[in-house]
């Protein structure tokens, strides 16, 4: 890490001429800056009033963008909510598919041609129709039926038909 150079430290000491010198130029950087009220000009260096249309377009512009973000978060949360509701009604409809299907297999076991046929046969004591308890019943043919016909239209109905041919 030693390096072979060496350093001559008289360059680094001030020497008695250079002090005058020193000063001198001490002396010479300070300048005078000139009033801004003599000349009428402005400092480059001297900061500016904002103007008042761009300060009132800046606020609109950041009262926009917050608009737009606060609507954006609103429509996140109102889409995870939704979300949600959609979910437990789903699961709310697969139960209830579960129920219907279960009720429906309940329904077909209690209401199948064998159940109830075992039910009529033991608890009312029914039994299948055979030839030998059937009894035939004829009727007389001398029954006639005979159908009046109109012979005369009464007021009322005169007066609905003249309705129904304005109505159509």
């Amino acid at each position: 890490m030693h390096s072979g150079q060496a350093y001559d430290f008289d360059l680094f000491e001030a020497h008695a001429g250079d002090q005058a010198q020193q000063e001198e130029s001490q002396q010479d950087n300070v300048i005078d800056m000139p009033n801004d009220t003599d000349t009428g000009k402005v400092h480059k260096k001297v900061r500016l009033h904002r103007h008042p249309l761009r300060m009132a377009a800046m606020c609109i512009g950041l009262t926009l963008m917050s608009a737009v973000m606060a609507s954006f978060v609103y429509g996140q949360v109102q889409l995870s909510e939704l979300t949600v509701q959609i979910s437990e009604a789903d699961s709310s409809l697969s139960e209830q598919q579960s129920l219907y299907t279960q009720l429906q297999m309940r329904s077909d076991a209690k209401h199948s041609l064998a159940s109830v046929e075992s039910a009529a046969t033991k608890q009312l004591g029914m039994a299948k129709v055979d030839t030998s308890r059937m009894e035939t019943v004829q009727m007389n043919n001398s029954d006639k039926v005979q159908v009046l016909q109109k012979t005369g239209e009464d007021f009322l109905s005169r007066i609905w038909e003249r309705i129904c041919e304005l109505l159509s």
